[in-house]
């Protein structure tokens, strides 16, 4: 109880009132229940679309980086309505657009999301973005890739990360052969054929690591220099995680019985892709500190973002 009268006293030392509460969660409501059918469809392809799978990760990741700077909410104080008006104009014109011209599903997603991002800075002002800017900077992905982008850079990616992994193996003696033809794609270990999007996920697994990655890197106080290096590092982290989960693949298809479907194997080699990704992530940064590389500022819940 005591953390939470303290709380009440600062933010109403900073000009905030109960009416501001209110008004945040009228404005709120309002915006997301007119546009509730955007967000119902929106989340039947992120689940739906292994290409927007990943936009699941969005939120959580928005809110681990709100709650690790949970001290800047002293430095908070409202503002005008100018910017979250400008916002909620922009995120209604594409959501009109958007739902009645064929074709721009992803702009009727994304006026959505403006819309309702539009009604909290409405009450709270723009000092709420200046000091949460990192998770404010990823809710955009939290609109799937359209379909067409997701397959225009899909299969290349798929093909180059299958050869980068059989060239990894090569190091090792390890023969992984990559076959191409026109709507069917294998990679061959050993006597094992596998299809190609079950060895590699190409866009899905890039789009997950480097969320990931910011998370890791702005949920710590690192510095700005350290924090470049671990963003720039994750597709190399991303090729390693699909050349390690590869053998785990390569296993679960030699022992799969009638229960290990290739859909369960292809979900599982993703999920243990992304759990060997943090684990990795983790060991870079131990070993940039070993090396003595000045890695954490001082504190993070500075004023600074």
């Amino acid at each position: 109880m005591k953390p939470f009268n303290q709380a009440a006293k600062t933010l109403a030392r900073n000009g905030w009132s109960a009416w501001h509460g209110y008004g945040l969660l009228a404005l709120v409501a309002t915006a997301i229940a007119s546009t509730w059918s955007a967000w119902v469809e929106m989340f039947r392809v992120i689940i739906g679309n292994d290409y927007a799978r990943t936009s699941v990760l969005v939120l959580p990741i928005m809110v681990w980086l709100i709650w690790v700077r949970r001290s800047r909410f002293r430095f908070v104080r409202p503002g005008g309505p100018g910017v979250g008006l400008v916002i909620l104009v922009s995120g209604i014109h594409l959501y009109i657009v958007g739902q009645y011209v064929y074709g721009l599903r992803t702009a009727w997603y994304f006026g959505a999301l403006l819309i309702v991002v539009g009604a909290v800075l409405v009450v709270t002002g723009r000092s709420v973005v200046r000091y949460f800017l990192p998770a404010w900077a990823i809710l955009p992905l939290l609109v799937p890739v359209p379909a067409t982008l997701s397959m225009l850079f899909a299969e290349p990616l798929q093909l180059f990360e299958a050869n980068a992994i059989a060239w990894l193996y090569g190091l090792f003696g390890i023969s992984v052969e990559v076959f191409s033809t026109p709507g069917s794609n294998r990679v061959v270990v050993g006597g094992t054929a596998m299809a190609l999007e079950s060895v590699c996920k190409g866009l899905p697994t890039i789009l997950s690591l480097m969320l990931i990655s910011y998370g890791f890197v702005f949920g710590s106080p690192m510095r700005p220099m350290v924090r470049t290096i671990l963003l720039l590092i994750a597709p190399v982290i991303a090729l390693l995680c699909s050349a390690i989960s590869l053998g785990g693949t390569l296993w679960l298809y030699d022992g799969r019985s009638a229960l290990m479907t290739a859909d369960l194997i292809r979900a599982l080699s993703e999920w243990a892709t992304v759990l060997i990704a943090f684990l990795l992530i983790a060991m870079s940064l131990k070993l940039l500190a070993w090396a003595s590389v000045p890695v954490h500022q001082y504190h993070l819940a500075s004023t600074s973002t």
